[in-house]
């Protein structure tokens, strides 16, 4: 007689499942470029108004620190391009899950090595997939993306965590970025409003992000949400420029990292909140929206290099 094995239900589930590690640590590389007008468009697209980031012959003349998000989304165009984008189909794919309803971002880690050249620069993107991770209804997907320039210079280095909705049936595997960070037991030490202009998500995605559920009312609507949403990357945007204002004197030289969870949607013309604890070097903060309360970005905090006075 052949002997055979008898799985119970979940044995059986388990042996079916997705081994995600066959696609970790692969990594992709692609080429993306940027120039002074770039750098001038995104900082307006955040709101800026210090002459630093929005005015080319300010002695001080510098790309704010969190410019390289648009990369995977730019690459080397200078043109409006489609969603989504040649550059974001060049880079590595989610893995294939079962059951996944939507991707949502759900995480964002940005750190400066090296500022930018303010000039512009040719650049490489080497980008990988780090970890797939069971959370709630779905998967954490996290991906690592290294900037460096045409001379091997590295300038940045950004972890991105996707969350597939309705994801399952599929192993752990890899590492994880992502930190659970909560703002101490005490009022802010600072708070900081920020008025969204209606029109903010039409100069944002000129920048390169082009997603439509951004501008088009019925894109929105087919996507479940009422009115065109802020992109979650001009939320991180703004709270980042708040805090840099705050405790790096608007320095860029002052920024080494800062790391966000988007929480809820924010909408152009609402009000941002972004409320701000001290802890040495790390500042730890969370964006609410004025008019209703809601949390729109937690599990944050941006740390200052060594020296930044505060």
């Amino acid at each position: 007689q052949v002997p055979f094995l008898c799985l119970n239900s979940s044995q059986a589930q388990e042996a079916m499942a997705t081994d995600t590690s066959q696609y970790l640590n692969t990594w992709v590389e692609q080429k993306a470029s940027y120039n002074k007008r770039d750098l001038l468009l995104y900082a307006v697209g955040i709101g800026c108004e210090d002459l630093r980031y929005v005015y080319e012959y300010d002695s001080d003349f510098a790309a704010f620190p969190t410019y390289p998000v648009l990369f995977g989304f730019k690459g080397t165009d200078q043109d409006v391009i489609s969603f989504p984008s040649p550059a974001m189909q060049e880079g590595p794919s989610n893995p294939p899950l079962e059951g996944i309803k939507a991707g949502l971002d759900g995480e964002r880690y940005i750190e400066m090595i090296k500022p930018l050249p303010a000039d512009g620069a040719e650049l490489t993107l080497k980008t990988r997939l780090i970890g797939v991770h069971k959370r709630g209804s779905g998967a954490s997907v996290e991906m690592e993306q290294l900037v460096s320039g045409a001379d091997g210079t590295l300038y940045y280095r950004l972890v991105s965590g996707a969350f597939l909705v309705g994801a399952k049936n599929f192993t752990d595997s890899g590492e994880t970025n992502s930190k659970k960070i909560d703002p101490p037991n005490r009022a802010p030490d600072t708070v900081v409003e920020m008025p969204i202009p209606s029109n903010q998500t039409h100069v944002y995605r000129l920048s390169g992000d082009y997603n439509p559920l951004h501008i088009d009312p019925n894109m929105a609507q087919m996507m479940g949400f009422k009115e065109p949403i802020l992109h979650g990357l001009c939320s991180l945007g703004f709270s980042t420029r708040a805090v840099l204002q705050a405790y790096g004197e608007n320095d860029p030289s002052k920024f080494k990292s800062v790391r966000v969870r988007f929480a809820s949607p924010v909408l152009p013309g609402n009000t941002l909140q972004v409320e701000m604890w001290k802890e040495g070097s790390i500042i730890i903060f969370q964006t609410k929206v004025k008019e209703t309360g809601k949390v729109a970005i937690n599990n944050a905090c941006l740390e200052l290099n060594a020296g930044a006075k505060m």
